[in-house]
Formats: structure tokens, C-alpha cells, sequence
């Protein structure tokens, strides 16, 4: 692929999923999910999103591999959704978590960072249709969500070399 093509690519996907993260958090607070939460689980959700960004920050600089972020990630949004299956205040937690994810993976896509690629997969081919599945949303939103997650893995496939091959 051309560097034209690749970077409007990158663009694609960064920017789904920032607009992904930020539909997401609408319909939480749409739907009263957030509102109805105790405030130390929405306050907990932006906390732990603050230390992942600080620990990837960390991580990032230096060209120390990009798995410990990636995977760290990854976890903590397995340990959300985990959460959100026994307890309401998990499901609260993991609605406000899950945009900040996507919004702040959107944002490492765009600047090509190597931790976002497996997180974007992860949340595109896993974490973003589980969540849509089980948020109370509308049919009309599944669907549009399902059809964008479609074109992000191909366009995460295409980024696929650029991203893991020598730069």
C-alpha cells in the first residue's frame, strides 16, 4: 500500500474509533447508565483510564516493546467486562470505561502508535461487539456499530504491516 493510502487508512480507523468511544459514552448517559451509578464507579473508571495513559506513556518512550501497554489494556478491559457481568456497578464502570478505551485507542492509531494496534484489534474484533451486545441500545445503532467494527478490522489488517515491520 502507498503511503497515501495507508495513512487514510490509519485515519479511518483512528477516527471510528474516537466517534466510537464518544457514541459509546452518549448512549451511556443517554440511557442513564452513568447517572444512575454511585459516583466513585464513574470516578473510578476515569481514574484507572489516567494511570493506563500515564503507564503507556512510560512504556512508549524509550522503544521499549509495545506489549506491556497493549496488554495492560486489554486486561483491565476483560477485567471490566468480568466485573460488569456480576455487578451493575461493573456494567456502570464498564460503560464509561469502554468509550475512554476506544476514544484514547483511536488517538494511539492516529499517532501510529504500537500499543494501539492489538488494543484497536482487540476492541474491534472482541471488546466493541460483546459491549454493544450487552448495552440496552437501539437495533439501529447495533447495526451501524457492527458494519463500522467490519471496516476497522479490514482496515486494521491493511495497517498490519506498516505497524509491525522495521520502521
Amino acid at each position: 500500500m502507498n503511503p497515501a493510502g495507508e495513512r487514510l487508512t490509519r485515519w479511518f480507523v483512528g477516527l471510528s474509533l474516537l466517534l466510537g468511544g464518544l457514541v459509546l459514552l452518549g448512549e451511556a448517559v443517554a440511557f442513564g447508565t452513568l447517572q444512575a451509578a454511585p459516583l466513585w464507579v464513574v470516578m473510578l473508571a476515569g481514574v484507572v483510564a489516567a494511570i493506563l495513559a500515564v503507564f503507556t506513556a512510560i512504556e512508549d518512550g524509550g522503544g521499549r516493546s509495545p506489549m506491556a501497554p497493549a496488554a495492560t489494556w486489554i486486561v483491565s478491559v476483560l477485567l471490566a467486562m468480568l466485573w460488569a457481568h456480576v455487578d451493575p456497578a461493573g456494567h456502570a464502570f464498564l460503560s464509561g470505561f469502554a468509550s475512554i478505551v476506544a476514544f484514547g485507542t483511536g488517538i494511539g492509531i492516529l499517532r501510529r502508535q504500537l500499543w494501539a494496534w492489538p488494543v484497536a484489534f482487540a476492541s474491534v474484533v472482541g471488546f466493541g461487539p460483546i459491549v454493544l451486545l450487552i448495552a440496552p441500545i437501539p437495533f439501529g445503532v447495533v447495526a451501524g456499530g457492527f458494519v463500522l467494527f467490519v471496516a476497522d478490522i479490514v482496515g486494521l489488517l491493511v495497517l498490519h504491516r506498516s505497524y509491525f515491520e522495521s520502521r
